[in-house]
């Protein structure tokens, strides 16, 4: 079966709270960041928060982006892994659900990678997450032949923490780049950017075609405290870039080319997961279907408004699907 983008990341299961900002301050997590953890300390901080009522989702930024395609109709594929264990069949049954292709469980009996979710009221997510088997992924996992006939793959930049999974991400990009078939990558978070620097400029500078980010993401690879420079700055190493901006919408350009500008849609926000993600999702199926670049960034802006709606890192199922109409009936 060909697929029309490939996505490649950690597969995770999302364990949502919602608490005060109060009690986040004094669990001492970064508001708004993702901490990594051992499955030790993952545990400690769920006993802390057992007052709490937890919700338990699939997630992963790259899984995420590519479900989101799936429901848009798109025909794609995700490699990452999971075990054999509660939240590994969990995981698979979801991605089977949206049409998504992927391997399912390895022979691992527990390990799934798990993230707990702090949501906040004004609908921030803080992560704090155990990456479990998704750190196993390696480059044995990209099979060229799923490659063959896609329009894009999507790499995300967590895989940069991990000396295998980034090369499992660089493995997939550059099966794509024999092929002529562009290369999607999302920054994923500061603490990417910050501690992988070098590998992720020579990455992007090389190997990527069409690169997302959101606002702080691209003031710190930029080196710059004007969104606006920064965006300009990080646009002279990459061909196509989207730089989301919250509530503000999202700017989108092609090299040598006039700045797009979308507003967001104004939506009650519950819970910030996997905004940049959906964007991403929304954005590459108007790619998919050729549209120009103010209507992906208008799709994008659309499919991260739907998922802010909700609890939950995965399109709502009562969105529109329709990108045509999502297209018709923004307004400036």
């Amino acid at each position: 079966m060909k697929y029309d983008v490939i996505g490649i990341g950690n597969a995770l299961v999302d364990i949502e709270v919602q608490l005060g900002d109060e009690e986040l301050a004094g669990l001492g997590y970064p508001k708004g960041g993702m901490t990594l953890s051992s499955d030790e300390d993952q545990q400690k901080l769920l006993e802390k928060l057992k007052k709490h009522s937890f919700s338990t989702c699939s997630g992963g930024s790259a899984a995420n982006t590519i479900h989101g395609m799936g429901a848009l109709g798109g025909k794609a594929y995700y490699v990452g892994r999971v075990a054999n264990d509660d939240y590994g069949k969990h995981y698979t049954q979801d991605m089977a659900d949206c049409g998504v292709g992927f391997s399912g469980p390895g022979a691992e009996n527990d390990g799934t990678g798990t993230s707990v979710v702090l949501i906040t009221p004004d609908a921030q997510r803080t992560m704090v997450t155990h990456l479990g088997i998704s750190t196993a992924l390696h480059t044995d996992n990209v099979d060229e032949t799923i490659v063959e006939g896609a329009k894009f793959v999507y790499i995300e930049g967590y895989l940069w923490s991990g000396d295998e999974t980034r090369a499992a991400g660089i493995a997939l990009a550059r099966a794509a780049k024999k092929r002529g078939i562009p290369v999607a990558f999302s920054l994923s978070d500061t603490f990417i950017v910050n501690g992988f620097r070098e590998a992720v400029e020579d990455f992007i500078k090389w190997d990527v075609d069409i690169l997302f980010c959101n606002e702080v993401e691209g003031l710190s690879l930029a080196g710059e405290k004007d969104p606006a420079t920064a965006f300009d700055k990080i646009l002279g190493i990459c061909e196509t870039l989207f730089l989301t901006r919250g509530e503000n919408g999202a700017w989108a350009a092609r090299r040598g080319e006039e700045k797009v500008s979308v507003k967001g849609y104004k939506v009650r926000a519950v819970d910030t997961t996997g905004a940049g993600d959906l964007f991403a999702a929304g954005a590459l199926t108007g790619l998919l279907h050729k549209k120009g670049l103010k209507e992906c960034t208008i799709l994008g802006c659309y499919a991260a408004s739907q998922v802010v709606s909700h609890l939950g890192a995965r399109m709502p199922a009562h969105c529109h699907k329709n990108i045509n109409g999502v297209i018709e009936e923004y307004s400036e």
